[in-house]
């Protein structure tokens, strides 16, 4: 190979690499879609457009050819939120908690889950029982959830200060924030609702304190838990 066409090949290449970067930097899109099929591509384009029953007759037909390699992959489980979500949508109620309860059985099998869609799942199902005044099991579904958002690895605890820093202020960020806060103070409804005091107080009091943190003690956010706390009487 002579010089010139090394040159030209080299050139080329990164003629190429540049017209990837523009391209990616146009259509962020443009690559991922290669790799969709017709179906997932004709599914996008209804999510995109608001078809929110043809999104759902077409996820309907991908769910019939589901097989026994892929059932219990996180892709399948991604896809039953979804479904769940256009169901929520189109005001099914049983059908998307359906669909939580079918992706949720999924994640919790999974070595490395999606945390934060576990969360989001645990934090839905919590709220349809909540509404169907199924307390008990509500009150589950935020224990779960309040559990994942605290839940953090304790791997490199013993490997010296500058880890056990990191570690403490990763746990200090889980606690004190307002999706946190948010759940102590469902669980500490929760448990009002059950005349359940000693442990409602309990709740209000950590979120009480998270939202001091977070907050500060004069925001309206704070004020309104301790109101909530202040009303039990013990």
């Amino acid at each position: 190979m002579t010089n010139r066409q090394s040159n030209i090949i080299f050139y080329s290449i990164i003629s190429l690499i540049i017209y990837a970067i523009i391209i990616n930097y146009i259509y962020p899109d443009f690559f991922e879609n290669l790799s969709k099929s017709n179906e997932e591509l004709s599914i996008q384009e209804a999510m995109e457009n608001g078809e929110h029953k043809r999104a759902l007759t077409l996820y309907e037909l991908k769910e019939k050819n589901v097989n026994s390699d892929t059932k219990n992959s996180p892709k399948i489980a991604s896809m039953y939120a979804q479904m769940a979500q256009l169901h929520a949508l189109l005001n099914n109620k049983q059908q998307e908690k359906a669909y939580l309860l079918k992706s949720i059985a999924i994640i919790e099998k999974l070595k490395k889950p999606d945390t934060l869609l576990m969360i989001n799942i645990y934090e839905k199902l919590g709220g349809y029982a909540e509404n169907n005044k199924q307390y008990d099991e509500a009150q589950r579904y935020y224990e779960k959830s309040l559990s994942k958002k605290l839940e953090g690895s304790n791997k490199g605890a013993d490997k010296g200060l500058f880890v056990g820093m990191q570690n403490t202020r990763q746990k200090y960020l889980r606690l004190n924030n307002e999706q946190t806060i948010i759940t102590l103070k469902k669980l500490g409804e929760i448990h009002t609702i059950k005349r359940e005091y000693v442990i409602a107080k309990e709740y209000y009091q950590r979120a009480l304190t998270a939202s001091q943190l977070t907050f500060g003690e004069n925001d309206q956010k704070t004020l309104e838990v301790m109101k909530l706390m202040n009303q039990i009487v013990l």
